[in-house]
């Protein structure tokens, strides 16, 4: 079997290391599968996701105001090295197609695959598309209708929709014959939307052991004990507070990965870090603030001391995985911040791994049942995906 994955990791607009990470897990446990032959990342650009040059990402945004633009000029070219180590990254270690796809270009051919895994991420949230979904993430076009199609692991980041977003979602719901979600809240609405069973599984990255990852991380790239503030939007100033009180109470210097260059003159800042650079920071860090769901997964992965604090744009996607492991006094509402208890990593491992072998045995069970379709040529194999709907997680 041929396995096509197709998520926005390509063409993430902020160059977002989680983004990349899921699903460079998801296709090494493709990679491990006896009856999975061949398995690419297909590289589809979405509609209004053309970023153009990094060089004029930020800047074209902010044109038109002075102090901005000064801003995104001092931005750029940390962004411009982080694009190249990116896309070093997807040449040295994804497999990609050798074709790209815009959706109207999968509209006049089929794909080559005999399944097409429509992988984590926002890919099922019409806050990313301008207020509509992206049909091409549920296998509307006319050269993927006639893949058996797996969503695992889909997102909705906040899942706020209004009744027109609701009817046209329910509408593409009726494509994937497998239907998995990463965030309980969105398996909850969809579940209204469908009467296909609707399973609540774990985003790829809390599917790995943490040794999956030693062969793609680099060397530690700094020495001594600190703690980690990532960032993927700008954080609000108590979340600075926060991370400076925490600091001084722990006697930790403060190492920040993020784009805002402004921010080296608080402490050191990797403005540019590849991959590899990213995950040896989170996995040598004492502790990690982050306003990201993927900074949270690794930190749980890792078992490093975290709190994950929610931005401008809410924070719904990790408070999910927070309340999923007991630790929602993990989850920092805005001014609200008071130290937690110790983590019980046993406990926490323990929750893990159930979830683990409940998404794992989901995913064979749907990929088993697409071999076997294949075999006897039945393609209607969609409500008897091994999933149940009970709220307990159970698959």
């Amino acid at each position: 079997m041929k396995v096509g994955i197709i998520s926005i990791n390509l063409h993430t607009r902020r160059l977002n290391y989680g983004a990349v990470l899921h699903t460079w897990m998801f296709q090494q446990l493709m990679d491990r599968r006896d009856d999975v032959q061949g398995c690419e990342i297909i590289d589809y650009l979405p509609d209004g996701r053309d970023q153009g040059s990094p060089w004029t990402y930020f800047i074209r945004k902010k044109k038109g105001n002075p102090v901005k633009l000064l801003g995104a000029l001092l931005i750029t070219p940390g962004f411009v090295l982080r694009h190249r180590r990116f896309q070093a990254f997807f040449s040295e270690n994804m497999r990609v197609s050798a074709n790209s796809y815009t959706r109207q270009q999968l509209d006049g051919q089929r794909l080559p695959y005999d399944a097409l895994v429509f992988e984590s991420d926002v890919i099922w949230s019409p806050g990313y598309f301008n207020g509509h979904f992206d049909p091409v993430f549920f296998g509307a076009p006319a050269g993927m209708r006639p893949i058996p199609k797996i969503a695992y692991s889909a997102s909705m980041g906040e899942a706020k929709l209004t009744d027109a977003q609701r009817e046209e979602f329910r509408g593409l719901l009726k494509l994937p014959e497998y239907i998995s979600m990463r965030e309980r809240y969105a398996s909850e609405i969809v579940r209204t939307l469908t009467e296909k069973p609707v399973a609540d599984v774990l985003d790829p990255v809390l599917l790995a052991d943490p040794a999956d990852f030693d062969p793609i991380t680099a060397p530690p790239p700094v020495r001594g004990r600190y703690l980690l503030a990532y960032y993927t939007v700008n954080p609000a100033p108590y979340m600075l507070r926060c991370v400076d009180d925490y600091a001084k109470a722990h006697g930790l210097k403060v190492v920040e990965v993020s784009v805002f260059t402004h921010h080296k003159l608080r402490h050191r800042t990797f403005t540019a870090a590849g991959i590899g650079q990213f995950l040896a920071l989170v996995r040598n860090a004492e502790a990690v603030f982050s306003n990201s769901l993927h900074g949270t997964c690794l930190s749980l992965l890792y078992h490093r001391e975290f709190y994950a604090m929610e931005h401008g744009n809410g924070g719904r996607k990790y408070r999910d995985v927070c309340e999923k492991f007991g630790l929602s006094d993990r989850y920092i509402a805005k001014d609200a911040f008071k130290p937690a208890a110790p983590i019980d990593w046993d406990r926490v491992d323990a929750l893990r791994e159930k979830y683990r072998e409940e998404s794992l045995a989901w995913l064979d069970g749907a990929i088993r049942q697409i071999g076997h379709d294949g075999i006897r040529g039945d393609r209607n194999g969609g409500a008897g995906a091994t999933a149940t709907n009970g709220a307990d997680n159970a698959i």
